[in-house]
C-alpha cells in the first residue's frame, strides 16, 4: 500500500497541472556560454502558471545548470551510456507537450516517435557548418514544426542555404534583460580611462566580443591603419575572452609590428560590461557574421552610437544612420558566404576592401562627438519600446501555445 501511494505521489509531483503546458528544452550542453545563458533566461521568465519546464542536456550540465536548480528549474543530464533510453523515460515521465531546440538535435527522431512538436531555434547565420552539418540540418527540417529565428539575415541564410521551409520560420529579435541593465547602471564605477592607459581627449571605439577572429579583429586593424594617416586620437578598446590562444597571439605580434598596439588595446576579458561603456565614446563592431548581437542591444542600452557592418540584424536596427553607421561587409550578400570563405577573410587577408569605409565612418565619428552622442541617447528608446526581453519572451510563448493548437488541430 505505502509503496503505491509513493508512485501515485512521484507520478504527480512530476507532472504539471492539466492547465499548463509541459515544455522540454533541449541543448548541446548546460554550463557556460552566451547560448547557455539565453536558454536559461528564456526559460526563467516563461509564465510558470502556463509552463513547466524540463532542460534536457546530453552534454555537461554545470553552472548554469546548477543555477537554473537553485531556481526551481528542472535539469535532466543524460547518461552518457543510455542517452536515447534516459531521454525516452523522460518525455514520458513529464508528458511532454512541445520541446523547443538550441544547437542540438538528440531528441529529433523521438519527439516524432511521441507525436511531440519541435520548436528550434537558428541562432546565427550558420555560414561556419561543414558541408556534413548543411546536410544534417537539411534533412532534420523533417523533424521541425516550427523555427524561430533571430534575425532577418539568419532567416536568409538557413532557407537559402540549409534546406529550411520558409514557411516554417518566425523571426523573433534577442531582447535584452533591461532590469539588469539598470541594476549594473546604478553599481560604482571600476574601471577607468587611466587605467588602460587611455587619456580623456581619445575618442574610444569599444569592441566587446569574444577574441574570434570572426568578430573582424584584422579588419579594425587595417582601417586603424587608414585613420593614422589622418589623426591618432583614435583608440579602439578590444574587450573579451580568448577563444583559441594561437589566433590571439598572432593577432598581438601583427598589432605590434605594424605599430598598432597602442591604438588597438587587447586587455582581455572584463565581466562589468557597463564599466567598457562607461568609458567609451562609441560601439564597434565589423562581424563578418553575427545572428543578432546582444553586444549590440546592450551598446543602445548604454546610448553608445554604433559602426556596424552589414551582418545579422545590424540593419534591423540602424534604420536611416539613426543611432549609427551601417557599413558594408567584405563578401557582399549574407547567402553567398560560407565556412572556408568566411575562415579565409578572418584569418589571412589583412588588407580588405571596406577597411577605408570603416575609416572614414570612425573619423566621421570622431570628428563630430556631439551629434553622434545625441544620436547614440535614441538607442537605450529603441531598446524599451521594441527589445525588451519580457515582451520577446512572451512572443516564445504564443509561439508555443500556436505550434501546440496547431499540432493537436492536425491529429
Amino acid at each position: 500500500m505505502l509503496q503505491s501511494l509513493l508512485s501515485f505521489f512521484r507520478k504527480t509531483s512530476n507532472s504539471a497541472p492539466k492547465d499548463k503546458l509541459n515544455v522540454l528544452i533541449e541543448l548541446a550542453s548546460f554550463d557556460k556560454g552566451g547560448l547557455e545563458k539565453v536558454v536559461l533566461d528564456s526559460a526563467l521568465a516563461f509564465d510558470r502558471a502556463r509552463f513547466d519546464v524540463t532542460i534536457v542536456t546530453p552534454g555537461k550540465v554545470g553552472h548554469l545548470g546548477s543555477v537554473a536548480q537553485a531556481a526551481g528549474l528542472r535539469v535532466i543530464g543524460l547518461p552518457a551510456g543510455d542517452v536515447l533510453g534516459a531521454y525516452r523515460k523522460t518525455l514520458k515521465q513529464f508528458d511532454i507537450d512541445v520541446s523547443m531546440s538550441h544547437f542540438s538535435n538528440t531528441g529529433y527522431p523521438l519527439f516524432a516517435e511521441r507525436g511531440i512538436p519541435n520548436i528550434t531555434f537558428i541562432h546565427n547565420v550558420y555560414a561556419f557548418f561543414s558541408q556534413e552539418q548543411a546536410r544534417a540540418f537539411a534533412e532534420n527540417d523533417r523533424y521541425v514544426d516550427c523555427y524561430i529565428s533571430v534575425s532577418r539575415n539568419a532567416t536568409r541564410y538557413a532557407v537559402e542555404n540549409l534546406g529550411v521551409t520558409a514557411s516554417k520560420v518566425i523571426t523573433v529579435p534577442n531582447g535584452l534583460i533591461i532590469s539588469e541593465h539598470e541594476a549594473r547602471e546604478k553599481k560604482p564605477v571600476k574601471l577607468t580611462r587611466e587605467a588602460l592607459g587611455l587619456s580623456e581627449s581619445d575618442y574610444v571605439f569599444a569592441n566587446i566580443a569574444s577574441y574570434n577572429l570572426h568578430k573582424g579583429h584584422y579588419i579594425m586593424a587595417d582601417a586603424m591603419k587608414h585613420l593614422l594617416q589622418r589623426r591618432r586620437d583614435v583608440k579602439i578598446l578590444c574587450v573579451g575572452n580568448v577563444v583559441y590562444p594561437p589566433h590571439v597571439e598572432e593577432l598581438r605580434r601583427y598589432l605590434g609590428e605594424h605599430g598598432l598596439d597602442g591604438h588597438i588595446l587587447m586587455p582581455g576579458y572584463f565581466p562589468d560590461v557597463e564599466d567598457v561603456h562607461r568609458i567609451a565614446d562609441a560601439f564597434l563592431l565589423p562581424s563578418f557574421i553575427e545572428g543578432w548581437s546582444i553586444a549590440m542591444n546592450e551598446a543602445m542600452f548604454y546610448q553608445k552610437p554604433m559602426i556596424l557592418t552589414d551582418t545579422g540584424a545590424s540593419a534591423e536596427v540602424i534604420e536611416d544612420s539613426d543611432i549609427g553607421m551601417l557599413i558594408p561587409n567584405e563578401y557582399g550578400d549574407t547567402p553567398r558566404l560560407n565556412s572556408a570563405l568566411l575562415d579565409e577573410l578572418a584569418y589571412k587577408p589583412h588588407s580588405y576592401e571596406i577597411a577605408p569605409v570603416l575609416a572614414q565612418a570612425m573619423d566621421e565619428m570622431a570628428s563630430n562627438r556631439e551629434k553622434w552622442r545625441e544620436k547614440g541617447r535614441a538607442g537605450r528608446a529603441k531598446i524599451y519600446e521594441r527589445f525588451d526581453f519580457s515582451a520577446i519572451v512572451k512572443r516564445y510563448e504564443q509561439i508555443i501555445e500556436n505550434v501546440v493548437r496547431e499540432r493537436r488541430k492536425a491529429h
